[in-house]
């Protein structure tokens, strides 16, 4: 049997096939308002920002469009350091959250967008920036369409953040609750589609944190309920059991929940 060669893998076909065995449904645009605001809370306090901007290492004079930015986990400390952010979000809840907390912050140099992958987006007057970004926002059913969505809309620079195995999600839950977990593509899959498109690709990767602080049991559960779709009373309950096993209380009341799965995820970037 003759052994297939590399130039002759479809890694956009591979990735349309692994994405339908994966276990776990991609949320549309009415999920995410009704998550935008512990989704919101949840992300702030992550170091997962402060990663992700010392790999990009922003320009003052760059102009940047920040697609899935999601409440402006990454568009609001951006605006503070670069010309003007365009910020594109399906989610209109999302994007609510945005522009309060831009307005609170005194941020005037962000545009809001309310447009996903699917739009036409210069219909919507979105044109080339010097630089675009997907932060944890690359879930597509068609990813050399959205990487060449990016690629149009970039003069220097892409950066993408896609994830490692299982990501954000953790075996040991799904394990707990009784659920398989088939995480679908991950990382791999956009570098090498982005080889066989003709980039070179960098790659680094962004671990986040070990320990996690909730300031109760419901939070730290609630935190864990996104993972799954239409939990039972039996799931709920071995899903909370799961959860108090891994926090302990720490001296100021607060829980400390300990991940034996770190999330991570690859920070990805090429010249377009």
């Amino acid at each position: 049997m003759q052994q297939p060669r590399l130039e002759d893998l479809d890694w956009n076909e591979m990735y349309r096939r692994a994405r339908q065995e994966k276990s776990w449904k991609s949320k549309g645009a009415a999920d995410w308002d009704r998550k935008a605001a512990s989704f919101a809370e949840r992300t702030e306090r992550s170091i997962y920002t402060e990663k992700f901007l010392a790999l990009l290492q922003p320009e003052e004079d760059w102009s940047v469009l920040d697609v899935g930015c999601g409440p402006g986990t990454l568009a609001l400390p951006l605006a503070r350091r670069v010309e003007r952010v365009t910020a594109l979000d399906f989610s209109a809840r999302m994007l609510e959250i945005l522009q309060e907390r831009a307005g609170r912050a005194g941020i005037d140099n962000i545009t809001a967008c309310h447009a996903g992958w699917g739009d036409d987006w210069q219909a919507r007057g979105i044109g080339r920036h010097d630089v675009a970004i997907a932060s944890r926002s690359l879930a597509v059913p068609d990813l050399r369409a959205a990487l060449e969505q990016l690629c149009r809309h970039a003069t220097h620079r892409v950066a993408v953040t896609d994830r490692v195995r299982h990501g954000p999600f953790d075996p040991d839950a799904f394990a707990a609750v009784g659920r398989p977990l088939r995480p679908g593509p991950d990382y791999i899959y956009t570098v090498n589609l982005l080889y066989r498109m003709g980039f070179l690709p960098s790659v680094a990767y962004i671990v986040l944190e070990e320990e996690m602080v909730y300031r109760s049991l419901e939070d730290a559960v609630e935190s864990y309920r996104w993972m799954f779709r239409d939990l039972d009373p039996a799931e709920e309950k071995r899903l909370q059991k799961y959860v108090r096993s891994i926090t302990t209380s720490a001296d100021n009341g607060s829980l400390l929940l300990r991940r034996r799965h770190v999330p991570t995820w690859a920070f990805i970037s090429w010249r377009p």
